[in-house]
């Protein structure tokens, strides 16, 4: 059974939505959990798919996870750690990358992980070999199994000297859960050093962990035989407040995100205001609207914290749609991110992508082949199509286009939205979005 919106564009976005824990930041700190030998406490969670398929990931690992119902804190107890048969690890996985990032705690509380085939949003390669070549390096022993991958350490987890090729958010984190109560020291040069990085260390400071970031990218830990547990309040999603930023150009709304944080968002910031774009900061969050007048095209490029984020450019794209003139954009980060600009075309908007590095970034892809690089002209009138949701930011941007289009769209495969945005229809319906939710097989219409 799958969820579609039938959308009627052409309605300004106008009201408040409030954004809790990040995606990037609440199901690692849920895995954090398991390294310490007391009860930890996680709050400001949010209710996505991702939270709960980590819920479950940990339940099947022995480890007892509460639900406060009045605040939706999260109590993690992990005494009762065990290992889980590989075909449920695999049925609570579905097609999430999370698993990899048990690898490290579950050694160092059971001895041994298992880690299904994994899926993940059709965005880029994202191979998990940087994961594995990290833990070989702490003497993890690696084992191709029918159906994934067993990991074990026999003689225990040491501290390593590892340098990463590209600063991988994955790959950092895979780091500092395994190195925290590795013996030794570990170096990781070429860390990322993203907003929810910084949070993660701070849970795991709190837990009892040495760990030290320097300025040349580098992060140093210090291995700890235990830790303890943590009460942490998660930072905000400031990918979900782009994203309903981005929403409000689009549709020429105005949309107050309660909790977004200026300190996370400063890039963002900078460029939602050189396009055109209108915004009040106060302590609470951030009024983000049209102001009237023609919105202004850019050129811009994805990079690495302190960079531009990616996960903001899929959502931006559709408001250049809408800027006066021609912007570039050039991805760095993902090589088929540009993927979802097919449905845009479809809608009207006029998108050309390249294979040659429209920026000065030093850049990956651009001598294999990719589509990595847009051009896109416009004002374009948005008109409303089918569409099917190909990835997680690239459906929100394919829902804020239908949103501002004229005429009606019908778009299929919105459960993977589910993965990152906390009740996204009910602040649609909040917004005064004109929209049915129903099922594809009963066709059950919910009127917004």
């Amino acid at each position: 059974m799958s969820s579609v919106l039938t959308v009627r564009g052409g309605v300004p976005l106008a009201g408040r939505v409030a954004v809790r824990g990040a995606k990037n930041l609440v199901p690692k700190a849920m895995v954090a959990a398991l390294l310490g030998s007391e009860p930890s406490i996680l709050r400001n969670v949010p209710e996505i798919k991702d939270v709960e398929v980590v819920t479950s990931l940990l339940q099947i690992h022995g480890v007892t996870v509460v639900k406060d119902p009045a605040t939706g804190d999260l109590t993690l107890d992990p005494k009762g750690a065990k290992t889980a048969p590989s075909t449920l690890i695999d049925a609570h996985a579905g097609d999430s990358r999370i698993p990899i990032l048990f690898c490290g705690p579950l050694i160092h509380a059971i001895g041994e992980a298992f880690i299904p085939d994994l899926g993940g949003c059709k965005i880029g390669d994202r191979p998990i070999d940087y994961h594995l070549a990290v833990l070989r390096q702490f003497g993890a022993v690696v084992e191709k199994r029918p159906g994934g991958i067993h990991i074990s350490a026999p003689k225990g987890l040491q501290g390593a000297k590892i340098s990463l090729p590209y600063p991988s958010v994955g790959a950092t984190e895979q780091v500092l859960l395994t190195a925290t109560r590795a013996e030794g020291i570990t170096e990781l040069a070429g860390a990322a050093t993203e907003p929810e990085i910084v949070d993660l260390i701070a849970v795991l400071q709190k837990m009892g962990a040495i760990i030290s970031v320097q300025t040349d990218r580098t992060i140093r830990i210090e291995g700890v035989k235990e830790l303890s547990g943590y009460t942490h309040r998660a930072l905000a999603d400031r990918n979900e407040a782009a994203s309903w930023a981005s929403a409000a150009l689009v549709t020429r709304g105005d949309i107050y995100v309660e909790g977004a944080t200026q300190r996370d968002m400063m890039t963002f910031l900078n460029t939602f205001r050189k396009v055109g774009g209108g915004m009040d900061i106060d302590d609470d969050g951030i009024r983000f609207y049209h102001p009237g007048g023609k919105l202004r095209p850019l050129v811009l490029e994805t990079d690495v914290h302190p960079g531009f984020m990616t996960d903001w450019q899929q959502p931006l794209v559709v408001a250049l749609t809408q800027a006066e003139g021609v912007s570039i954009v050039h991805e760095t980060v993902y090589e088929n991110r540009f993927g979802f600009t097919d449905a845009l075309i479809r809608m009207g908007a006029n998108i050309q992508v390249h294979r040659e590095c429209l920026g000065s970034i030093p850049c990956r892809f651009g001598q294999r082949n990719f589509l990595h690089s847009a051009v896109i002209s416009g004002p374009s009138q948005l008109v409303g199509q089918d569409i099917d949701v190909p990835d997680l930011r690239g459906g929100f941007s394919h829902l804020i286009a239908a949103l501002a289009a004229t005429g009606t769209s019908r778009v299929t495969g919105i459960d993977v939205i589910n993965r990152g945005y906390e009740r996204f229809t009910d602040k649609l319906a909040g917004l005064g979005a004109d929209f049915d939710l129903s099922t594809s097989t009963t066709g059950r219409k919910l009127n917004s």
